[in-house]
């Protein structure tokens, strides 16, 4: 519980916009190989968490769709592979030639969905630059955490706030 409450408060202090993917986690288990490292990530309770402390800040929470191929997706030329095993766990594009850590490939996809997800609204960047984290996440007024020194609040900034939408 610990280390998730850290992770997820350092997580929504740096970036004004996260992104989730909802999973399959429960054919995920059926894996055994698997199931006890997945069971043990506590994925529901980071995301959970991610959500109320983004809600808390004024922030958003973007969930991609379970269908959504971030994994099997180049994110340089964005052509998509048929398949894709766990045990591959560096992504190679047969039309560019992008080798690519997976995960990395994946956390690249998910922001660019986010961005093509969030255009017109204040938190969508229309610079890539600008897609990196953000250290000065605006929190709202009224309950729940204070800003610190250093930390703007909505009315400073004279934006309209993105709340976190539940999971």
């Amino acid at each position: 519980q610990h280390v998730l409450h850290q992770v997820t408060s350092r997580l929504v202090k740096t970036h004004d916009r996260l992104v989730l993917e909802h999973l399959n986690v429960f054919a995920m288990l059926t894996n055994h190989h698997l199931a006890r490292a997945i069971s043990d990530a506590a994925w529901a309770e980071l995301a959970r968490q991610i959500v109320y402390k983004q809600a808390w800040r004024g922030g958003q929470v973007l969930v991609a769709d379970r269908w959504f191929a971030s994994s099997k997706t180049c994110s340089a030329c964005g052509q998509r592979k048929q398949s894709l095993s766990l045990g591959e766990r560096t992504y190679q594009c047969t039309g560019c030639g992008l080798v690519i850590d997976r995960d990395l490939n994946a956390a690249a996809n998910l922001a660019a969905w986010a961005t093509r997800h969030t255009r017109g609204t204040v938190l969508a960047a229309e610079d890539r630059q600008a897609d990196g984290p953000v250290t000065n996440a605006h929190r709202r007024d009224g309950p729940g955490p204070r800003t610190r020194a250093g930390e703007t609040s909505p009315n400073d900034v004279g934006t309209d706030t993105q709340t976190a939408h539940p999971a």
